[in-house]
């Protein structure tokens, strides 16, 4: 079995502030971006890793990869202006990079994506999402329960319509995966019926394809606005301090 993880680090993360994409803010001393990039290295779990940026920035992802993780197969590819189109563009470039190993002999392949944005990713959470793709053969996503109280609003967002029920909410985390061939197969499909999606487990749904949901970690913060720049600096020094 083979496993890809596939990085999305494309995006401008506007949320956050600053003139550059986020993924180059640096927490405790380090990049976002390296940071997401080490959890997978240091997984025995993952055979390659892929990150999608934007084309504007792929020479300074390569300068910074090469840097980090010397040595380490690393391939940076070019994305989309969505994080769609990117995790699309992500999984053509696997299909393209890694073409040997489709047409040799018959290998299950597994793809994980992930938002290069959270980069307190627990390896054991990496573990757990491919052994319930390898042993059940479904896509599969971490998830978190919602504490708030959640109501849906009219369109402009005036009036209460419905309160949801809490018990069955969750919060969605990445990384998001399945077999390789059958998440291709959706993204080509969403994009082939001009879907948009918000996640990758929404792509699978979309064909009928079978979904589990595993526990999330609280951990596994992304990084969108100041506030959580300030969470993730205080995750940095209790790690220092452990």
């Amino acid at each position: 079995m083979i496993v890809y993880a596939l990085v999305l680090a494309a995006g401008k993360g506007t949320r956050l502030g600053g003139d550059e994409n986020k993924v180059f803010r640096a927490v405790g001393g380090r990049s976002i971006l390296e940071r997401s990039v080490d959890v997978f290295v240091k997984c025995s779990d993952i055979d390659h890793i892929v990150i999608v940026a934007d084309e504007d920035e792929i020479h300074r992802v390569n300068c910074m990869i090469e840097e980090s993780f010397p040595g380490e197969p690393i391939y940076v590819v070019k994305g989309g202006s969505s994080r769609q189109e990117s995790a699309l563009s992500g999984l053509l470039s696997i299909e393209r990079l890694f073409v040997s190993l489709a047409t040799s002999d018959p290998v299950r392949r597994i793809v994980l994506i992930h938002d290069a944005a959270r980069c307190f990713l627990p390896r054991e959470l990496v573990t757990e999402l491919i052994d319930t793709i390898r042993n059940h053969y479904v896509g599969v996503a971490p998830a978190i329960a919602v504490t708030d109280t959640i109501r849906l609003t009219d369109e402009r967002g005036d009036t209460i319509t419905q309160t949801l029920p809490r018990r069955r909410l969750v919060a969605m985390q990445t990384p998001q995966g399945a077999d390789f061939d059958i998440m291709l197969k959706a993204a080509l499909v969403a994009k082939e019926e001009g879907a948009l999606v918000t996640d990758d487990l929404e792509l699978l749904t979309r064909i009928g394809y079978p979904v589990r949901l595993v526990q999330g970690d609280d951990r596994n913060l992304k990084i969108t606005t100041p506030r959580d720049l300030i969470i993730a600096e205080a995750m940095v020094s209790d790690e220092m301090n452990m």
